[in-house]
């Protein structure tokens, strides 16, 4: 009886009973080497697995008749044709344990096609068959084509249909080489050796670009809590690691939307896997690894500089304060003009240049300047304490808070096209905001202070708004000062993002479990360069970067003092020269005036 293609057969363990004219003795056939093996692998290694063995081939091969027939009571899913494995309806049963699979031509080509089917997996069992053949790969076309879908738990199983004996065969895939074992040998390796814990130097590729969160360059250096975490995982897995770095003139991706570059990537298997938590995919196109944590996309807003600064220098003190410094000050004038002899010092003149000698000054003038001057004193200090303050809370016009502040009175919003079409639901229900497409990539060696330009508002991850705006390198002089918007426009869940059938995904998966339950992940994100606080303890030995502004404060001090130096030094050179001419021209007079006299005196004689 034939086993009719695409359907579900149940076998159950029986003899096989030889019929002939009479009765004839029972004989039992013995079992083949593969259907000991193939019984030993299903109930050793598999535990009698309720995925069973799904059997991909043609069913009349003279080796499956004679171990189907020895063999049973596990769910056989048959399939003669590939067209006929896709063409079948998705059932409810499990996927396949264990899959069997008739070698005919190249194996990738094979896998290229069965992949396709429902209830193929590749995290099963494969046992690749090639009858009275031998495979036409060598190790390294085969370990490549095995890997490209995922396969780690493979065996290679070569069949003599005459004589019924097999050879097994091992690929230790990332060493690209096959092993020869026994049928023991073979299920133990299957049991014990893990593909992925030695990876032999296999280079992982992964996309970088300025804004994945938690993973930065910052003069010229990586670092972030997941490339510390990339460094444990090629440490551990014997690996090593490559940037993509998509370039605006790459005729092959000539795209400025770095998430469709990082999917295409990633559909092809040029990318292991991207580091771009928020990257959004289909789900039947690529694999996801949830981190379970949420993030979501913000709005980084330059900050404005008041443009009538100056007019608010009288905010810190209040206006009572002012009025009576005002009084004291007339009131100093007044008894100046008022009452000259009594008030002979102008206190004010003394206070501010310190124009007059204590000691030649009377007891009540010097008892006024010292009250003057205390006061005064207290007034500066309070008034230089009280304007830093303010000058750095104020500098700044009021922050936004809403998107819609921000399309009434902000700056124009620059995107790119990748994060205009994820925000783009959230951006259509808001009138008047202008937005614009960036047209540019940013390089390996482009810095934050050029990518975000601060005549626009910006996109981006809010971990890494929230890390940049209370970095210090966002307070160093001359950098670019952002803010970010209390509404968000996007909020997800936090995952990385694999190519379909990739084999790293479970070994990824247990890193990370183990590196955040032990608690090292959030030792990383509390030692990120942008969390650090870098504020000189007393302790620490002072440098000039330190003092920079204090020589600055003194060089400024000491140009305004020489520049008054001067000024003195020529007034009164002047001051020197006008009197010498005004006694010389005095004198003249003088001797006029005698000579005048002394010659109406000797008329009258």
């Amino acid at each position: 009886m034939k086993v009719p293609l695409g359907l579900l057969v149940m076998l159950a363990y029986q003899t096989n009973l030889l019929y002939c004219k009479g009765l004839q003795p029972i004989r039992t056939e013995a079992p083949s080497q593969m259907a000991i093996f193939l019984n030993d692998l299903l109930t050793s290694y598999l535990n009698n697995s309720v995925g069973g063995v799904c059997f991909f081939g043609l069913p009349n091969t003279s080796w499956w008749q004679r171990t189907s027939s020895q063999n049973g009571a596990h769910v056989l899913r048959l399939c003669s044709r590939v067209q006929a494995c896709v063409a079948m309806k998705p059932t409810k049963e499990t996927v396949c344990e264990l899959i069997l699979v008739v070698v005919q031509g190249t194996t990738y080509r094979q896998m290229q096609d069965l992949s396709r089917v429902s209830y193929w997996s590749s995290r099963a069992v494969h046992a690749f068959v090639w009858e009275d053949t031998a495979p036409s790969e060598n190790g390294l076309h085969m370990a490549s084509s095995l890997l490209s879908f995922g396969i780690i738990r493979p065996l290679l199983v070569l069949t003599n249909s005459r004589t019924l004996e097999i050879k097994i065969s091992f690929p230790i895939l990332f060493k690209k080489t096959i092993v020869p074992v026994d049928s023991s040998e073979a299920l133990q390796l299957l049991s014990s050796f893990n593909q992925l814990a030695n990876l032999y130097g296999f280079r992982y590729s992964t996309l970088y670009y300025l804004l994945i969160p938690h993973l930065y360059r910052y003069d010229g250096i990586f670092g972030g809590p997941d490339y510390r975490f990339l460094q444990t995982l090629l440490e551990r897995q014997n690996a090593t690691h490559t940037w993509f770095f998509h370039r605006s003139d790459d005729i092959r991706y000539n795209s400025t939307n770095l998430n469709a570059v990082d999917r295409i990537r990633l559909e092809t298997g040029r990318v292991s896997f991207s580091f771009n938590r928020l990257l959004q995919t289909e789900p039947n196109k690529m694999e996801k690894l949830y981190l379970n944590t949420f993030d979501g996309m913000c709005v980084l807003v330059p900050r404005k500089l008041l443009q009538t600064f100056i007019l608010k220098l009288w905010q810190p003190f209040s206006q009572y304060l002012w009025y009576a410094v005002m009084a004291i000050v007339v009131a100093a004038i007044l008894g100046n003009l008022a009452m000259p002899r009594l008030f002979a010092v102008n206190y004010i003149l003394a206070l501010l240049f310190a124009n007059t000698v204590d000691y030649r000054l009377k007891a009540f003038d010097r008892t006024i300047l010292s009250v003057l001057d205390m006061l005064l004193f207290l007034l500066k200090e309070a008034y230089t304490a009280k304007i830093i303050t303010y000058m750095i809370k104020s500098r700044y016009e009021p922050e936004l808070e809403t998107l819609a502040q921000l399309a009434s009175s902000g700056p124009p919003l620059l995107l790119t096209p990748g994060d205009y079409a994820n925000v783009n639901a959230s951006l259509h229900t808001l009138s008047g905001l202008r937005v614009q497409l960036r047209q540019d990539v940013p390089m390996l060696s482009t810095d934050w202070r050029t990518y975000f330009q601060p005549s626009y508002a910006h996109v981006v991850p809010c971990s890494y708004g929230r890390a940049l705006v209370g970095s210090n390198a966002m307070h160093e002089m001359g950098a670019p000062k952002f803010y970010l918007l209390r509404e968000k426009l996007l909020i997800q869940p936090e995952a990385f993002t694999f190519p379909l059938h990739s084999p790293f995904i479970g070994q990824i998966k247990f890193f990370v479990e183990r590196l955040s339950e032990s608690g090292i992940y959030g030792s990383w994100l509390s030692e990120d360069y942008y969390t650090q606080d870098r504020t000189p303890t007393l302790d620490e030995v002072l440098k000039f970067e330190n003092l920079a502004s204090l020589f600055y404060v003194l060089l400024v001090g000491y140009a305004v003092a020489m520049i008054v130096f001067v000024v003195e030094q020529v007034v009164a050179l002047v001051g020197v020269r006008l009197e010498r001419k005004r006694l010389t021209q005095v004198q003249q007079v003088g001797r006029q005036a005698c000579r005048r006299e002394v010659g109406a005196k000797n008329d009258k004689k």
